[in-house]
């Protein structure tokens, strides 16, 4: 699933990943991981939170995506969330879902990064 003017990374537009990614309920938002390094390096942008790779076969793409949950959810219930966006909108993709945080209710916005351009 790709739009005009995407990138493609091992067949999956990581910006569309992305916005599915954060129209699930259970995600108060993507996560950079551990150091920032969780993301997929574009020309002249990231996407942060998701990172998509080869399968070492060379066919479908493996996909990690890092998240913050909001506080209250059960964990399988925001790793079936994001699973089933990747899934509409990387089909085939063999997803892994990191959740790296849980933002409570209340809790301030963190600092935007100019670096990053997730949709």
């Amino acid at each position: 699933m790709t739009s005009p003017g995407r990138t493609l990374v091992a067949g999956v537009d990581p910006e569309v990943v992305a916005a599915a990614v954060l129209a699930c309920p259970a995600v108060a938002r993507l996560s950079g991981g551990a150091f920032g390094a969780a993301a997929t390096y574009l020309p002249g942008r990231r996407v942060t939170g998701v990172v998509v790779r080869e399968d070492a076969a060379g066919g479908l793409a493996d996909l990690a995506v890092h998240v913050v949950a909001h506080y209250g959810t059960p964990m399988t219930e925001v790793a079936g969330q994001v699973r089933a966006a990747v899934a509409a909108a990387a089909p085939g993709a063999r997803t892994d879902v990191h959740v790296d945080d849980v933002a409570l209710p209340g809790d301030p916005e963190p600092e935007d990064d100019p670096a990053d351009d997730t949709p």
